[in-house]
């Protein structure tokens, strides 16, 4: 129910008031618009069932401002690493002659260029106010939580509100905010690929218009020969939400994840986001958070994205996913020319091969009719790509998903995507000798120890323990020596969002939170624990007592950085501490760290 209360000028203000314009072409008039907006709301003011204050008529709704600098840029590996490199940013008017200009110089000189392919779309924002805070509809809904329409059809509207003053686990957690509306508007992008480049090379780059505007000066270092050694950091799931940017903002806490793991490893080759850049792919306003808050690291190495299941998230749950969305802010491989809420591709880098797979690939379809995460042509694929990595000698292989085969919560048991193609897809890693599967959706921390592939009637999640002989290395690194399986790992979230380690909870607390698992017993239970060497939540809430997720507000982040010397593999996790939004100094903690050896006389890989 909403009631009416009295309310000041005073107290209207504060609700309008916070931040700065994000409108600088705002005049007298639309001043004095505002000014009359807010005497008519201060005259009857009411607060909706969660005490929010709310305006009888809706603030005016601010025009989206432009932004012609390039923004949006990322760069990512698009062909061989050695010699090419793929571009993209966005602009919202049309940039003459967009072009990215390449140096072996900081500036800038005798720089190569390359003409950008220029694309428009139709990119959605939420509506905001003229402060720049977003604005919501307190819809009246039935007992049942169901709005309740007029005789026309349309919603009644209690009120309106912005996010000026709103706070708590209830909004934080997405539960509590109205209804948002989407702003049209038709912007650019750009994709750009450089080719003919020399190899092992520092490279600077800016993108832009060769009569206009054009961006700072980032970098890239192209890939080596199979003997020289490299490392990449790995994150995932940064997955900010919109309704957050004023209120806990979480693109902070994802930009922060990648410079520190850059930082931490120490001039890494390039970075790993294993999928879910954002909360909700339709809305735009995500997107130029996260990559704006990330605009440092983003500009500093290529980024290898995976695309995660929000990456093809329309705004309203109930309209058709967007296919498109996430190969438009990256500029990827296609291989078969396949979008499907993203895209699958392969890379060489140095003596190893790196498979993106795309585990949206989940509609059905004669390519799919069970739905699988993954199709009968990306399995196929992925299949034929390794074979061909390993005949040309690659000796690592590196999988990449976005949605987990094994994980310590609870999408990798309940899932039924990933459930169908478990079997197949983990008996293809055993067979083809794939040594790490790096993954993502689960926000949880998870190691697995060295996995084989069995049949179901061995194992319900087809895996059994590999006795991998294990030997300390002189630093300090203990390495499975020759592995025959493969180690999994999730290095828990890049954002706020954090999923429970519930496999670790008790049976009966599992079913009560999660009845998708009514079907596990207590046998499975122990059996699937026993898979991992690390498992765990990093964050402790009271939130994870009757929910298998938090209120997106966690401060524990994760990243992994990998080192690849040769016959060496080391993996080392991690663990980032600090809560940003409160101006609290950030601790880097090692957590885990293992390695995998092989020998020079082994045929494809570690298998004799």
């Amino acid at each position: 129910m909403t009631k009416i209360v009295a309310g000041s000028m005073a107290s209207l203000m504060l609700l309008l008031a916070a931040g700065a314009p994000q409108n600088a072409e705002a005049d007298a008039n639309n001043q004095a618009a505002s000014q009359q907006t807010q005497q008519n709301n201060q005259s009857q003011q009411a607060t909706n069932q969660d005490g929010i204050k709310l305006m009888k008529e809706k603030p005016e709704v601010a025009p989206i401002p432009k932004k012609n600098s390039p923004n949006r840029i990322i760069t990512n590996f698009n062909g061989n690493p050695q010699k090419e490199m793929g571009f993209n940013w966005y602009t919202t008017d049309k940039a003459e002659q967009p072009q990215v200009w390449v140096s072996t110089s900081k500036d800038m000189k005798n720089a190569k260029t390359f003409e950008a392919e220029a694309k428009q779309v139709d990119s959605q924002y939420i509506e905001r106010d003229k402060t720049g805070h977003f604005i919501f509809a307190d819809v009246e809904k039935n007992d049942e939580g169901e709005p309740v329409k007029d005789k026309n059809g349309k919603e009644k509207i209690n009120g309106y509100y912005t996010d000026a003053n709103v706070s708590g686990p209830e909004w934080t957690s997405g539960d509590q905010h109205g209804k948002a509306s989407l702003k049209n508007e038709k912007e650019y992008v750009y994709k750009a690929h450089a080719k003919d480049l020399n190899p092992n090379t520092q490279y600077y780059y800016k993108v832009g218009s060769k009569k206009g505007k054009q961006s700072q000066v980032g970098q890239f270092k192209t890939g080596g020969s199979a003997k020289d050694p490299f490392k990449f950091v790995q994150y995932t799931d940064t997955q900010n939400a919109y309704w957050n940017e004023h209120v806990r903002n979480e693109a902070q806490f994802g930009a922060n994840t990648i410079a520190e793991a850059i930082k931490t490893a120490g001039n890494p080759d390039f970075a790993l986001h294993t999928g879910d850049f954002v909360e909700n792919s339709q809305t735009e306003d995500e997107w130029n958070d996260i990559y704006d808050k990330s605009r440092p690291s983003f500009m500093s190495l290529p980024i290898a994205a995976a695309a995660g299941n929000h990456d093809e998230y329309p705004f309203n749950e109930d309209d058709k996913k967007l296919l498109d969305r996430f190969n438009r802010h990256v500029n990827v491989p296609k291989a078969n020319n396949a979008v499907n809420g993203g895209s699958y591709y392969s890379f060489d880098y140095n003596n190893a091969h790196m498979v993106v797979a795309n585990t949206n690939d989940n509609k059905k379809s004669k390519d799919n009719p069970d739905e699988k995460a993954i199709g009968k042509e990306q399995m196929k694929w992925i299949k034929q790509d390794i074979k061909k990595a390993r005949k040309n000698g690659s000796k690592w292989i590196i999988l990449n998903l976005h949605k987990p085969m094994y994980s310590k919560s609870y999408h990798a048991l309940t899932d039924e995507d990933i459930k169908k193609v478990r079997k197949e897809l983990t008996k293809e890693i055993d067979d083809l000798d794939v040594d790490l599967v790096l993954q993502g959706h689960d926000h949880v921390l998870a190691r697995t120890k060295v996995l084989q592939h069995t049949s179901t009637k061995n194992s319900f999640v087809n895996a059994k323990i590999e006795d991998a002989k294990q030997v300390t290395g002189k630093d300090g690194v203990k390495y499975y020596d020759n592995p025959k399986g493969s180690v999994y790992v999730l290095p828990n979230t890049g954002g706020t969002k954090a999923y429970d380690d519930i496999y670790s909870r008790s049976l009966d607390h599992i079913k009560k939170i999660q009845p998708d698992l009514k079907w596990l017993t207590e046998k499975q239970r122990q059996e699937y624990n026993n898979l991992f060497a690390v498992g765990e939540q990093p964050q402790k809430t009271a939130a994870f007592n009757d929910s298998h997720e938090n209120n997106r507000d966690s401060s524990d982040q994760n990243f992994s950085v990998y080192e690849v010397k040769g016959n060496k593999l080391i993996v080392k996790i991690y663990q980032l501490r600090g809560d940003i939004s409160k101006g609290e100094p950030r601790s880097v903690k090692l957590i885990d760290q293992f390695g995998i050896t092989k020998d020079d006389n082994k045929k494809d890989g570690n298998k004799k």
